[in-house]
């Protein structure tokens, strides 16, 4: 199944070379490295599935997912908090701001596969 996937994060490298690897495995990707960013190129591409970094400057993760949560379209969407915080508080934080699952850094297309499956068609 070919996924409109949004990956938000303010490194390039990690968000390109993520984004690399998507595409290869035939998903349709766009890239925000900001909040803000990730927050308008999401109103126009409406992404089934999204990988959010949470330490990000002027917008964290959190407060990305609480404002995508607050749009209609994205009720069906999977959220995913990308991070190296893996700490119960944490991971209990993310689920309050909306994220459906919790990856740590690094991790590779394998730990993205079952997530994939859980992704409403359209």
């Amino acid at each position: 199944m070919r996924l409109r996937i949004l990956v938000v994060d303010d490194n390039h490298d990690n968000a390109n070379s993520c984004a690399l690897l998507l595409e290869l495995s035939g998903h349709e990707v766009r890239i925000a490295y900001s909040g803000g960013a990730a927050l308008e190129i999401a109103a126009e591409f409406r992404p089934q599935l999204a990988l959010i970094d949470i330490l990000m400057p002027e917008m964290s993760g959190y407060e990305v997912a609480r404002r995508m949560r607050a749009e209609k379209w994205s009720r069906d969407a999977l959220l995913v908090a990308v991070t190296g915080l893996g700490h119960d508080a944490d991971r209990r934080e993310a689920e309050s701001a909306g994220f459906n699952h919790h990856l740590a850094k690094p991790f590779g297309l394998d730990a993205l596969k079952p997530l994939f499956a859980r992704c409403s068609p359209r």
